[in-house]
């Protein structure tokens, strides 16, 4: 971890997970936010630090070595500070877009210990919600993790072009693999994933890591084909 670890173990998002959940959490690539900029791990966002209401942000970018459809997956949750350093805000991702974690009734945060954002991860994809119940209107929330499972084989981001490679054989390997070792059905029961504060690591490690964890794990799909 970095010099500012106290902050971001202070902050540490609790992800709760369906029971059947096949994947964990492998690392939080993380961020701190003390003047508006854009994101480097979600690049579409410009992260706005108002010093009236917000003192900082900070960013977790949350690795999985894999989602139900696809090899590898980064979700976020941005965590903004007010100056006596209570949470003013909490966000996270929701398929390339984002949602404010807010209670659905009282529109108050969700919190544990009065600083952890609590955050509901969508089974076997990951998109995080405020609430459960938001997961049953999300198209095809189920037929993703059964029949649907490995469709998109293995994704290459254009930051990692040079480091990862793909073929139509490896990504035919890759949705087989997943839809027979990781298929599942979500019981919709929920319980809480508390990452290793270790493993909370500058977003610059992370993604310096990235090309090595997926290579890692095209090397597990070959070799259990090939065995």
């Amino acid at each position: 971890m970095n010099i500012d670890s106290e902050l971001l173990v202070a902050y540490k998002p609790i992800i709760m997970q369906d029971k059947k959940e096949p994947f964990s959490i492998t690392a939080m690539g993380c961020t701190i936010f003390r003047e508006t900029k854009r994101s480097a791990s979600f690049p579409k966002r410009e992260i706005v630090i108002n010093k009236e209401n917000v003192d900082f942000a900070i960013e977790y970018a949350i690795w999985y070595d894999f989602d139900i459809q696809h090899l590898y997956e980064l979700e976020h949750v941005w965590v903004y500070v007010n100056q006596d350093g209570t949470v003013k805000k909490v966000e996270a991702s929701f398929h390339g877009k984002f949602l404010n974690m807010v209670d659905l009734e009282s529109g108050e945060l969700i919190l544990s210990g009065g600083t952890h954002p609590v955050v509901y991860a969508q089974p076997g994809k990951h998109a995080l919600v405020p609430d459960p119940r938001v997961i049953r209107i999300i198209p095809y929330w189920q037929e993703s993790c059964q029949e649907m499972a490995g469709l998109d084989g293995v994704l290459v981001q254009d930051m990692f072009e040079d480091q990862i490679h793909t073929d139509e054989k490896l990504q035919k390997m890759t949705e087989a693999y997943i839809k027979e070792v990781f298929g599942f059905r979500p019981s919709m029961e929920f319980e809480p994933f508390y990452l290793e504060d270790e493993k909370l690591i500058s977003w610059e490690q992370l993604k310096d890591s990235i090309p090595q964890r997926v290579n890692k794990q095209i090397a597990v799909i070959k070799a259990y084909y090939n065995k």
